[in-house]
């Protein structure tokens, strides 16, 4: 078997062929981290040339998912034939499933095996215009309990409305959590598929899976679904503090002095302290310390004030009514990311934005101060889901019944009459992609700044950002990308 040098293929001459041929092709000798980053940016340009993009972060986790079970599939067989067991016994097979996990997955030294033996898992794209066909072979069939065991599965998926359900279920562990395939039959439901796109089948000594996407009726679930107790809270919720509205209006206001918003701050403990900490930030660069709330409003400007004044409102209303330790935590969160995608736009010169993308970074999780302090446990089953799956954050709220934080958050940022800029990075900054271009500057800075902020604490991995936001800060390759971090580091941010 001769397998692609996936190292060796540059994205554009995957696109030059796909639209030559309609069709791509690759062969791995197994599932790996780098050959996920191949397949992802393979099909995102392929996806890209189909103007189906948006469909990305969904498909994607189905292609790598699909590809990860053709693999193990593979691993079974040459570990069952190392232990002497016969996998096709159902006593074998139960006592070889036992340990499978435990002694074979993840084992390089077993890696190192499919490859002499051979084993292959090839993945096919293709598409005449009017469809999309992925096919994922490998080269061993599929065995009537692992058939059973995936129509169980599916059952499963059937019967449940969200991810939420997942939750509290129990499953049959010999075969890993279970979660992959009812999580493949959620994404393709938010773009308008189900269960039933899903093909399983033995082509002679090989196995396939199928999915036939008709591109017609291939649409991303927009939809603002929001959670019943989460909306009866945002009905619930106050309307922007009229002090600092009126403060803003003053702002506009073209006669405003420097004395009279000085006076009206100072007036203000919190709202003083807030101003001189964001007139120390990264973002205005001052070279001593400001101390007092004149000096900081003349660093800042009339506009610079009034732009940190969302925050500061926005802090307001959630203390009053929030689990503080929750707000302590967003906000810490969101005041390291903001510092982080500031000095991202000063490395790629966007000094225009960084005001915007400063506040607009303070901001960007207020919709996870109601969801955490409403529904803890949700977050944290997420999070935990997040990590052993390697799915983002945002497209697992994406699959709840109304808990998107991004979107709650927006949501109450229109409710409040947020600039358009504040709005848009609020809902986009996990899915930078869908943005317009006229915010791509803002949402890119924002993404790239809080996935950082995970990258820092060992919660990401380089390979798990994304591609065309490192390609846009010129940070694509890892070994940039490294050079980049140290910097950080020795800026402060660690």
């Amino acid at each position: 078997m001769e397998y692609t040098k996936t190292n060796d293929i540059a994205i554009r001459d995957i696109r030059n062929e796909f639209i030559t041929k309609k069709e791509f092709s690759c062969n791995l000798p197994y599932s790996s981290k780098e050959g996920d980053v191949f397949l992802s940016h393979a099909f995102r340009t392929i996806l890209e040339e189909l103007k189906q993009e948006t469909m990305f972060l969904h498909l994607e986790y189905v292609l790598t998912e699909l590809v990860l079970n053709a693999s193990k599939s593979n691993l079974k067989r040459l570990y069952f034939k190392e232990k002497g067991l016969d996998i096709k016994n159902g006593g074998d097979y139960e006592t070889g499933m036992k340990m499978f996990r435990k002694e074979a997955m993840g084992n390089p030294d077993y890696e190192a095996k499919l490859k002499d033996a051979g084993s292959f898992v090839n993945v096919s794209i293709k598409s005449d215009g009017t469809t999309i066909n992925l096919r994922i072979t490998n080269n061993n069939p599929m065995l009537d309990i692992e058939r059973k065991r995936i129509a169980e599965k599916l059952s499963i998926a059937h019967g449940f409305d969200d991810i939420t359900d997942l939750f509290n279920q129990t499953f049959d562990s010999s075969e890993g959590r279970g979660f992959g395939l009812i999580i493949i039959v959620m994404m393709l439901r938010k773009i308008s598929l189900n269960e039933n796109a899903l093909i399983f089948s033995n082509e002679g000594d090989h196995s396939v899976t199928s999915i036939h996407i008709p591109v017609s009726t291939l649409q991303k679930d927009h939809g603002k679904i929001i959670a019943s107790e989460i909306a009866v809270e945002m009905e619930r919720m106050p309307q922007f503090p009229e002090s600092i509205v009126a403060l803003q209006k003053e702002l506009s206001d073209p006669n405003c002095s420097f004395a009279t918003i000085t006076g009206k701050i100072t007036s203000d403990p919190a709202l003083t302290a807030e101003i001189i900490r964001i007139a120390n930030s990264p973002v205005y660069k001052v070279r001593s310390e400001i101390t007092d709330v004149a000096g900081a409003v003349r660093i800042m400007g009339m506009l610079g004030v009034k732009s940190v004044l969302y925050n500061y409102g926005m802090n307001k209303i959630m203390q009053s009514k929030y689990d503080k330790n929750v707000i302590k935590e967003v906000n810490e969160h969101s005041y390291y990311v903001a510092r982080v995608s500031a000095y991202l736009t000063s490395y790629k010169k966007l000094g225009k934005v960084t005001e915007d993308v400063y506040v607009a970074a303070l901001l960007h999780d207020m919709g996870k101060i109601i969801v955490n302090s409403m529904n803890r446990d949700l977050e944290n089953n997420l999070k935990k889901l997040c990590s052993e799956k390697y799915i983002p954050t945002s497209v697992l709220e994406d699959l709840t019944k109304g808990y998107n934080h991004a979107m709650i958050g927006s949501e109450v940022a229109e409710k409040w009459n947020f600039p358009e800029k504040y709005i848009t990075a609020i809902a986009f900054h996990h899915i930078p992609l869908d943005v317009t271009d006229e915010y791509k500057d803002l949402i890119y800075a924002i993404y790239l700044g809080n996935e950082l902020y995970y990258y820092l604490k060992d919660e990401r991995e380089f390979f798990d950002l994304n591609y065309m936001v490192l390609e846009y800060f010129e940070l694509e390759e890892e070994e940039h990308f490294i050079e980049f971090i140290q910097n950080l580091k020795m800026q402060g941010f660690d």
